[in-house]
Parts: C-alpha cells; structure tokens; sequence
C-alpha cells in the first residue's frame, strides 16, 4: 500500500510509517495473508487487509485500533507497537501455539472461518504464547443442541449432538437427554468430511457441511447453530478428533464451488445447471445446492487433463460463454459458466489438486 501525503501527520510519519511497511513480513496481511495490507491495528501492531480490518474493528478499540494507512491521519505515537511488533514478531506472540489442526484462513475463506480465527487469536487469546491449555473443544469431545437441515427446505430440526470418541462417531438424537435414547443417526468420524459454508450460498448462518459415505454415495446433512462461535468449535472438534484418531486425511477445505453447467456424457446433449463442489479428490455435482445426494460425482487422478475451450467441437451443443474440458481415463466432461473469471479458478483450482495426487 501507498502511503497518502494528505491523510499523516507530515513528512516524518510518513517517513517512519514507509519504512515500517518495507520489514520483512508487513507486505501481506497477518490474518489471511491478503497482498492488499493498507489497514493497521495500532494497538496489536500488525498490518491488515480490509476484510480483516472490518473484523478487527468488530474487536473494540480495546483490543484493536484500526486505521487506514492511506485515508487516516497518523502520529508517531500510532506507530510505537508497528516498530515494535510487525507482522512476524505480532505473530509470534498471539499465534505461536496454534494447534496444528487449526486453519489459517486465506483470501477465498469464508467470512466466518476468518472472524473466529481473529477472535480466537487476539479476544480469547487461544494460541497466545502465555496460553498453556489447548482450548476444551479441541480435546475431541462435544455435546450440545445444533440444528439440522430437514427434508423441507426450510425447516431446520433442533437436534442433541454427540461427539462420541470410544466409537468414533458423530450422532444426533431428538433430545438433550440421551440415555435410553435411540440415535436417529450417526456419522462415521474416519470417514467423513466437515466444510464451511457460506450463509450466501445455504441461505442460513453459521452452518457446516458434512459429507459421509452412504451406499455408493456421498451424503450430505447441513448442520447449524446459534453462533459463528459455536459452529466453528464444533469444526474444529471434529476434525481434531480425526486427528488424533489418525484420519487426518479427512481434515479438508472446500476447494471451490460455485454453480457451473454441464452436458451429458461426451457433451452429447443439452446444457444443465448443477451446483458444483471440489472436495478433496473429486468433484461432486447436485441439482441443488442442499440436496442430500449429488447427480454424479468425477474422482480425479493423477492423468487427467483440463482445457479451456475456445470453440466447440461439432457434436457438442452451443452452450455458456466460456468451457472447460476434464478428461479422465473414462470420458471427457464439459463444464460451462457466463463467467470468465470463475471459469479460470476452476482450471486452476482443479489443475492444484491433480497436480498433488499421487499417481
């Protein structure tokens, strides 16, 4: 970021604030790594994106101070914790202790799995470098009321669940007292996959995706609840107990999703809107967005090969704007959307995960 001659208060501070935003680790922002850092927490003494910087601001002026590094006006004082901190050593002090199995956020994460981090490193002070506990929810061990997506569209059940560790499990029961209780279901902790999902997309906050196996298939169950707070530790004891279990294979991120529309085999056919999800190895396809099983899903292998389309080949019907191909071992799937740039970062995100498949 520039330095604004109009917004600081003189030569010297910008002087002294330039030469701040040139040490090693102050180009980027400290939470979710973003290049564009033109916001600053004088009290935590860290540089900051925007969205970031929203969030901090949501912290109280008690925990972070926020100011624009080329809107607001500046001192020498507003300086004193970035030359003593800065990125690294802030870092260094609020997030040395963070639990492996801990995300840090990047550009793309959604907004919620951002916030909490923010919170849990500056407001609770969970991986401080004083903190001598790992927090409880990481432990591997949760009960309490969520809120599960029932057949209805908008109808969400409240439901007790369990984080069960001795059978390894996730279940869920009608109520808050489950001795004698039946399961009404349960979910096979080595072998499912916990997401985020973004309110946009589900049409209701603070909720995960979870994705078991079921027959041939993967199931999806969208669960909620009351807070960003509640949700994400619950994320989070989920996939700490796959840790320590030893499925850390199963501890993923949504790597993109977006609707896309696709041909019938071989591109023979007419052009059909699916909500798309890649995730881990594979890329999952449904009709719609909360739809409990997907219409068809391609698991991706070392050998496949992706291409953007500049013209199609004869048999293939006129379709969206820009396409892409995926060739398998088995057939060629076409992917179409009126948007170049969505179209891009679905090469590139498909392109990421082929590329780390092992042969």
């Amino acid at each position: 970021a520039v330095v604004s001659t109009q917004s600081t208060g003189g030569d010297k501070v910008i002087k002294i604030l330039e030469n701040i935003m040139k040490n090693p680790g102050n180009d980027c922002c400290v939470d979710c790594g973003a290049l564009d850092c033109s916001w600053a927490s004088t009290t935590l003494g860290c540089f900051v994106c925007i969205r970031c910087s929203g969030i901090h601001r949501n912290l109280g002026v008690q925990i972070s101070r926020i100011k624009s590094v080329q809107l607001d006006h500046w001192t020498e004082n507003d300086c004193l914790n970035l030359e003593r901190f800065g990125n690294i050593k802030s870092s260094n002090l609020y997030a040395v202790n963070k639990p492996d199995v801990y995300c840090k956020p990047h550009t793309e994460s959604p907004r919620m799995l951002v916030e909490h981090w923010i919170k849990a490193k500056y407001e609770w002070k969970e991986f401080h470098r004083d903190s001598e506990q790992l927090p409880v929810y990481l432990k591997g061990v949760k009960s309490g009321q969520l809120f599960k997506k029932g057949k209805d569209r908008e109808c969400w059940l409240p439901r007790h669940f369990l984080l069960d560790r001795l059978n390894k499990k996730l279940a869920y029961y009608d109520k808050a007292t489950t001795a004698g209780q039946k399961e009404l279901g349960s979910i096979d902790i080595s072998s499912c996959y916990v997401l985020i999902t973004d309110e946009e997309v589900v049409g209701r906050s603070n909720c995960v995706h979870v994705l078991y196996p079921h027959g041939k298939n993967l199931r999806s169950i969208y669960i909620s609840a009351n807070s960003v707070k509640e949700i994400i530790e619950w994320y989070y004891a989920i996939r700490s107990l796959q840790t320590q279990l030893g499925y850390s294979r199963n501890c993923v991120e949504t790597k993109h999703e977006s609707f896309l529309e696709k041909t019938p085999k071989e591109g023979k056919g007419a052009w059909r809107k699916r909500w798309c999800i890649l995730v881990a190895d594979r890329i999952l396809y449904y009709k719609n967005v909360l739809d409990p099983f997907p219409r068809g899903e391609v698991i991706l292998s070392k050998s496949d090969r992706l291409e953007k389309l500049h013209s199609l080949p004869k048999h293939v019907k006129s379709g969206p704007d820009y396409i892409f191909t995926l060739t398998t071992k088995t057939r060629t799937y076409y992917w179409g959307t009126g948007n170049e740039d969505l179209c891009t970062k679905w090469i590139l995100h498909v392109d990421r995960v082929v590329a780390d498949l092992v042969q």
